[in-house]
Order: structure tokens, then sequence, then C-alpha cells
């Protein structure tokens, strides 16, 4: 008995233990919630088309319970976004796979929790939703289901899920897994979670592939951009240019050998295209040019292409060298001295010098190089010398002078300094400072060097002294200050790159204020009435082609190399040829010398002879009549005789043409240079609504995304009054346009001018690489409302140019234009008809003009509503 009492006392301590951890077992299972394996999970994979936006969309839906106080439950708390916890499939669409895969936007919402009291089951219910980006014909997706998720291991989420794919209107392919259901337009997989699969036995993914043709309207969402077309787009923007400076150095040369002036600017602008090859894509750093995330598969334009240091030596050390060569020789008459050379192969030669002192010397290829080029250029000297041609002899040092610069210049862009590509130099480093700054003061010594022709006085040498440091320090500023800063501190680092390679553009844009400057000063000095000079005709050309690149707002590598702005200015250099023809100002210059008494008989003449054709035209259709009653035929022959356009050359219609054109065509004693201030006033007030509501709501296109220095408000101020250029070439050369009254002068502006605004805008409004949301209707909005705007610019200054020749002569505005005319009505009722489209477009397009030059972000956006933009 005594051992049965034992065996009772141990039977009811176990029982007792039992009881203990029974107890204690209850809190924790509550903790977790109850076993999970047999709670089960619906997910919904819904592919579907988007006939708004015309996309494939991609909706996923989770629906499953979670166990009250468990460790899912805390997590769907802790994160309430679906995108930051869900993702069930992975994704194949038309070849490209996981991260590569190109889309418009991501669509999370907030996790619905549903829990009645703290002790019940929480149900909770998810929506993810993926837009793929526009693409027209055959739609091919692979979905694959990754039912091996770690989090979805985590106590209290299912371990058993029912996957359903929907896709209706699309053909299913290659079904794979265990599937429990399939209808034409569904397939439902049963997927476990949680374990990792047995050894031995091959793993079966669920997965289906899903076809389906569809076509777009739209356009795409995503296009890959070339090297090799940004290069193309650079060359035509350049060649544009080169044409019209080729004229502009032809005409200041003189009529000696103006062949070999334009030959030789052609070549050194055209050497800019193989020099542009030499630019190396740019992918270890971020996006510096659009300044937004980068959307997968898309190359934003600084990866794709960027301006070596090659072309920047060409651009800003080259090219000024041989334009101020080309000053000198104006100012002379004479090849540059040997000091100028000698200054010019020295500054070549300094940088070697400074980065030797700094400890780079060069290597043993560069040494090689050095000496060839001396021993070239030495050659090419003596060969032109010792020849009997004398201008061979007198330009033989420059040639040789040139020889030498470029290989020397190719050379400098090899190093590290040049291209910005090498280690981080320290602040106490100056010699490398030093070796840029050497290179860069060419420009400035050039646009100094304009000042005495443009002027047409000589400068003394304190005042060019001045002017010199003021254009390089301004040219420098911006390298000298971030190069100053150090690499802690944040405002500098971003800025502190190369200065041949485009230094944020500051350059460029100071070069072409300066440009424009002084084209202008060149006009003014030469606007008198009795004033003149043989290169006023193309630097109107050169004017025009400055104001379609000031277009965009500041002019930059980056905007040459869209190819809406590169046709742009191609079309505008040719059509200044054919707007102010070759050789006009020689035929028009007695036009420009009329003076206001000879105005007003020219005037005169022309509206006596208008109402002679006109009465005659009346007499012809009525005499028929008087003729079968009582009109005599001798009367009639001598009333038909008298009723002739006076003058004997040509036809009656090439009289009354000759007359109208020495009426509308003069400039009424008025000199050039007060039309052209008078046209630029006039045409930035009718431009006034479109310019006010693109500076305030526009912003800067081809800009970096930060912009130092007040870039930003520079290159907006240069695009509201690019219309001021338009109207001075208008006025200044009112005279020398094609077409014989102030309409058809304006129209032919018009047709120059109309295809180089819009050219532009159609890139920025329907190219994926320069705008968020492609759009025809953004097309037609902005074409139609930048046409209307353009037209009411040129067709005000024609309107306005004939009312003010009839008050110069005296006259009345109705005895210029007979408004009972249906012609006469029509072009003044059009004009005030598209400035209220124009008006009607600005407001109704609301944020379409805020055209940036922003690819669409790949980045998932949440909606604490409902769903958010992407």
């Amino acid at each position: 008995m005594p051992v049965a009492g034992r065996l009772k006392d141990a039977a009811g301590l176990l029982l007792a233990l039992f009881c203990l951890g029974a107890l204690c077992a209850g809190p924790a299972q509550a903790a977790d919630g109850p076993a999970t394996g047999s709670l089960t999970g619906a997910i919904t994979i819904a592919v579907g088309w988007d006939r708004s936006r015309q996309e494939v969309v991609i909706s996923e839906t989770w629906r499953f319970m979670v166990a009250p106080h468990s460790k899912a439950l805390a997590q769907l708390r802790a994160y309430p976004s679906s995108d930051a916890v869900w993702t069930s499939y992975t994704l194949e669409a038309n070849g490209k796979a996981g991260a590569t895969v190109a889309h418009d936007g991501v669509y999370s919402h907030l996790n619905k929790v549903t829990q009645a009291s703290p002790g019940e089951a929480a149900r909770v219910e998810t929506h993810y939703e993926v837009h793929l980006t526009r693409r027209s014909g055959e739609q091919n997706l692979t979905l694959s289901l990754n039912p091996y998720a770690p989090y979805k291991a985590t106590a209290g989420f299912p371990r058993a899920w029912t996957v359903t794919v929907s896709a209706p209107r699309w053909s299913f392919l290659n079904v794979r897994g265990a599937v429990e259901s399939q209808t034409p337009s569904t397939v439902v997989w049963r997927v476990a979670t949680g374990s990792a699969p047995s050894k031995g036995r091959p793993v079966v993914t669920p997965s289906v592939s899903l076809q389906r043709t569809v076509k777009t309207t739209k356009p795409p969402l995503l296009r890959h951009q070339t090297q090799r077309e940004m290069i193309s787009a650079l060359s035509l923007a350049v060649g544009g240019i080169g044409v019209v400076a080729a004229c502009l150095v032809a005409s200041l040369a003189g009529a000696a050998a103006r062949w070999r002036w334009k030959m030789a600017t052609l070549v050194l602008a055209v050497a800019v295209c193989p020099l542009a090859v030499l630019g190396t894509p740019v992918t270890d750093h971020d996006d510096f040019f659009f300044g937004a995330d980068v959307v997968p598969n898309y190359n934003p334009p600084d990866t794709v292409w960027t301006p070596g240091p090659a072309l920047g030596l060409w651009l800003w050390y080259v090219l000024p060298i041989a334009g101020w060569w080309f000053s000198d020789r104006l100012a002379t008459r004479r090849p540059p001295s040997a000091c100028l050379l000698w200054a010019c192969g020295a500054s070549a030669a300094l940088p070697f010098v400074l980065m030797a002192a700094g400890g780079r010397w060069p290597t043993v290829r560069e040494g090689s190089v050095l000496e060839v080029s001396l021993g070239a250029a030495l050659g090419l000297g003596v060969l032109l010398y010792t020849r009997k041609s004398s201008v061979a002899r007198r330009w033989a040092a420059t040639a040789g002078t040139l020889v030498w610069i470029v290989p020397l210049a190719l050379l400098l862009s090899r190093f590290p300094i040049m291209a910005g590509a090498g280690p981080n130099i320290p602040r106490t480093h100056w010699f490398d400072e030093a070796a840029v700054l050497v290179l860069s003061w060419p420009a400035a010594a050039w646009l100094t060097s304009l000042l005495g022709p443009v002027l047409r006085r000589s400068l003394r040498p304190e005042t060019q002294l001045i002017c010199f440091l003021l254009l390089w320090g301004t040219l420098t500023a911006p390298f000298l200050i971030a190069w100053s800063v150090s690499f802690n501190e944040a405002p500098g680092e971003p800025y502190r790159t190369a200065f041949f390679t485009g230094y944020t553009g500051f350059p460029l844009c100071v070069m072409a204020v300066c440009g424009v400057i002084l084209q202008i000063a060149y006009l003014y000095r030469r606007g008198a009435i009795d004033g003149g000079g043989r290169a006023v005709e193309p630097v109107g050309r050169v004017l025009l082609v400055c104001g379609v690149t000031l277009a965009l707002g500041s002019p930059s590598l980056r905007t040459l190399t869209m190819w809406g702005d590169a046709l742009g200015i191609l079309w505008a250099a040719l059509g200044t040829l054919v707007l102010i023809p070759p050789g006009s100002a020689r035929t028009a210059a007695k036009f420009r010398r009329v003076s206001r008494k000879a105005h007003a008989g020219f005037m005169d003449r022309w509206v006596r002879t208008q109402l002679l054709w006109d009465t005659r035209a009346d007499f012809q259709r009525t005499a028929r009549s008087s003729l079968t009653d009582d009109m005599e035929v001798s009367d009639f022959l001598d009333r038909w005789r008298q009723l002739d356009v006076p003058g004997r050359r040509g036809d009656p219609a090439t009289r009354l043409a000759r007359a109208k054109r020495f009426a509308l065509g003069s400039s009424a004693g008025v000199a050039p240079r007060v039309a052209g201030s008078a046209g630029a006033a006039l045409a930035q007030l009718l431009a006034l609504p479109w310019a006010g509501y693109k500076l305030v709501t526009g912003s800067a296109v081809g800009a970096d995304s930060a912009m130092p220095f007040h870039l930003t408000e520079i290159s907006q101020a240069l695009r509201f009054a690019h219309w001021a250029l338009y109207g001075f070439v208008f006025g200044y050369f009112y005279v020398l346009l094609r077409g014989l009254t102030p309409i058809g002068k304006a129209g032919s502006l018009a047709l120059v001018v109309l295809p180089a605004e819009i050219l532009p805008m159609v890139t920025l409004t329907v190219d994926p690489q320069y705008t968020q949301s492609p759009s025809w209707t953004d097309l037609a909005v902005a074409c139609g409302g930048l046409a209307g705007q353009t037209f009411v610019v040129c067709m005000g200054l024609g309107l306005c140019w004939e009312w003010w020749l009839a008050r110069a002569a005296a006259m009345k505005w109705s005895q210029v234009r007979n408004f009972r005319r249906l012609s006469s009505i029509t072009i003044p009722a059009g004009t005030v008809l598209v400035a209220a489209a124009t008006a009607f477009a600005t407001v109704v397009a609301g944020t379409w003009a805020q055209q940036e030059l922003v690819p669409p972000s790949s980045s998932a956006a949440t909606d604490q509503s409902s769903q958010s933009a992407p």
C-alpha cells in the first residue's frame, strides 16, 4: 500500500503540473493567437486595361483574418501602407523582368483593418495597383507567385493562400503549378507559405503567361534616347548657327577672298560635331539633369551624352582665340601681331607648367605629343612663309600658332582637372585651378576686343583692362566660388565640377547675353538714316537666330541637343536668308533714305493710283450697259485711257505694285534705330499676356536640378524678353524684309518665327524624354496657343506699322486700308479673334505650360485616402 500511495501522490503531482502548464500556456497561445494553419487567405490579382490612360493595370487585393494580439496584427499597424508589406508575385513584361519593368505609377492604399473587439480576430483587406508604361501592340506578361516570402510566415498570418489571377480578354499561356481550378478568364492556385521545399523534390513555381494585342492612340510614355540622336540634333543646331556666322564673318572681312573666310568659319563650327562624339556617358552620379528619380529603362540625357572636356576646350578656348584674331584683323587690317600670337601660344603651354609645379608631370606619350605639335607648327609656318603668295607669307605665323594650339587643347582635355573625373583635389592645391583660369581668358579677351569695332572708336587701355577683368570674373565666378568651398559644406559640393564640361550653363549664358548686347550696340551705332555698314544685314540674321535660341530661356548645350530646339534653330537660320535676302541692304538703301516729305508724296501717288485701278475696274463692269444705250465708242476709249495706271515701265499691275512698294516699303524718314526700339517695345507689349503667364507659371527649361547664381531667374527673364528681339528686327530691318506691305513683311517674319517657336514645344509636350505626361491634347493646346501668340505679335506689328505709315503721310488709316473690302476686314478681325483664342487657351490650359525637363517618377506614391498620382 505504501507503493500505491506513492503512485497516487505522483499521479496527483503530475496532474497538478499539467494543469499549471495548461494555465501558463493559455496566455502564450492567446498572445500568438490560435493555430494559423487552419486560416486561409485570399489573393486576387486582376490584370486589365485602363481605357482612359491606355495602359495595362495590375491590381492586387488581399483578404484574410488575423488573430488578436498577434505579431501579424502588430506588423500591420506598424506599416499601414500596402506597398510596405505586400507583394505576392514577380512580373516579367515584354521581355523585362524585376526592377527593369517600366511602369507609369504605383498606387497603394492603406490596410483596412476591421476588429469588432480586442478579443476577436481582425479582418484585413488591402489593395495594391501597378500601371505599366503605355505601349501599343502585343502585350506579353508573366506572373510568377512568390509563396515562400518570409513575412507570410510571421505568427498570425495565414499559412495557406488561395491565389486567383483574373484577366478577361487575355490569352492564358504556360500555366504552371498545382492549379485548383481554371476558367477562360481566371486561374486559381492554393499555395502554402512559411515552409521551405523538401530536399530532392523539384520546385514548381505557380506562374501564368498572359498575352493580348491592344492599340493606343496616345503618345508613348517611354522612349530610349540615343547618343547618336543627341549629337545629330547638336549638329543641326551648329550647322544653322554656322551658316549665319559664316555670312557675318564674310561680310565683315570684305570682298577680298570672301569664300575663304566662309569656309574657315564653317570648318571651325563643323569641328564641334566630331568633338561632341568624345563626350562620354556619365552613369556614376545622381541624375543632375532632371532632379527626379530615374524610371526603370529610362535614360536621362546627361547619362546618354554629356559634353566632354575636348568639346569644352574647343568652345571656350580655341574658338575664342580664332575670334580674337579675326577682330584684331578687323581693327588693324593686318594679320594678328607677333605679341598676340606669342600670348596665345604661351597660354596653351602654361597649364603644363602649372600642373608640373603641382606634381603632375607629363608622361612620355604626352611629351611626344608636345614635340610633334611644336614640330608641325614650325614646319607649317616655314612652308607657308617660303611660298610666293603674299597672303600665305602674311598668315604663316597665324597658321602655325593654330596648329600648335589645337593638339595641345586636345591633350589638355585628358587631364583630371579639365575632365572633372579625377580624385578630390585639396583646397590648398591651387595649381590646377590656375591652369583652368589660364585657359578661360580668351573668351573674355575676345568680347573685349569687339568693343572697339562695335562702338566705332578706340578704347583706352585702362578701359579695355577693366572690361576684360569684369567679363573674365563673370565667366569664372561660379567655378571659383564652388572650388573655394570645402567638400564638407553642402552648398558648394554639387557645383564642384570641371569648368570645360559646360559648368551649369553659366559661361554660355554670359556669352549669349553679351553677344546680343554687342549686336544691338553695333546696329545702334549704324542706325542713323544716312548710316549703314556692310555687316548690318548679316547681323540682323544672327540677331534673329539669337532670339530663337532664347525662346526656351538661357541657351545651353542641353537645349541644343533637343531635336525640337535644334530643328527650330536650323529653320530660323535658313529662313533668315529668305527673310533678309543677301544683298538687300544694297538694293533697298534708297528706301532707307526716304524723307518724311518724300514718303507723303509716295503715299499720295499710290492712293491716287489705287483709286484709278479700282475705278477702271468699276467702269469696266458698268460700261457694257452704257455702250448699248447712249455712250459712244470714242468716249469709252478716251475715258479708258484716262483711267490707266500712270507710268510706262511694265504692265499696269506691275506699276501699281511699284507705287505700293514705294509708299509702304520705306522708313518714312525715321532712323532704323528708332524704328527698331519702337518695334521691340510694341512686340513685347503684344506678347505681354503670354510672356507674363510663362514668367509666372513656367520654370527654366534645359536647366540643372540645382541652379545657382540666379540662373533660373536669368533664364526666365531671357525667355520673357526674347519677343522684343523679333520686334527689333522687324523695325530696324523693315525696308530689307521680304514683302511689299507691312502685312506682307509681317507675314514673312511669321513664316520664319512660327515654326521655330512651335518645334521646341512639340518636344516638350509629346517626347517622353522631356515631359512628365505626353499628350496630344497638350500638344494641340500648346502649339495652338503659341501659334496664336506669334501670329498676334507679327500681325500686330504689321497693322501698327501700316497705321503709322498712314499717319506719317498725314492720311487716315481708312485711306490706306479700305475697311469696306472683305480682305481689309478679315485680317484685323482675324488678329482679334486669334488674340482672344490665345487668351482663352492660356487660361484654360492650366498647368500644361509648366513644362519641365522632368521624367515620370518611379517612386511609389502613397495616398492617404484613395490613390495617389504617379
